[in-house]
């Protein structure tokens, strides 16, 4: 494979043949699409932060509105209370094992890259 310079104009020193080219445009290519694989983790690991804290808010909610609905002569509208409580709270712990999947997911898949990657590497330096 040839090495590229750049001179001081800011010009390629020497000329790249068309499978050099497509070889770059691969790398690049795959660089982008774990890069793109990163950024859903980032963003996966917000969500679930997110998630958690919205998760604790619901707990102490849910936990209060037991305890309302408990009392002796407890209205409709703590019964009310109890089963929204309850709603959000399931809800949130749905999303929270939708993020888990879905991390699982991403990391499996950037493992599987990178796997990938690493055994072309071997296939194009020589090594088994």
């Amino acid at each position: 494979m040839k090495v590229m310079r750049v001179t001081d104009a800011g010009r390629f020193g020497a000329k790249i043949s068309a499978e050099e080219a497509a070889e770059l445009q691969r790398a690049r290519d795959r660089m982008l699409a774990r890069h793109k694989l990163i950024e859903g983790m980032i963003r996966n690991n917000e969500m679930q932060i997110k998630n958690e804290s919205a998760r604790g808010g619901a707990e102490i909610e849910l936990e209060c509105a037991k305890r309302d609905a408990a009392r002796a002569g407890a209205a409709d509208a703590e019964l009310r209370e109890l089963e929204r409580a309850t709603e959000r709270f399931k809800a949130l712990q749905d999303d929270h094992a939708r993020l888990v999947a879905e991390r699982e997911w991403l990391n499996a898949s950037l493992l599987q890259f990178d796997a990938e990657a690493s055994a072309e590497e071997h296939q194009r330096s020589g090594h088994a």
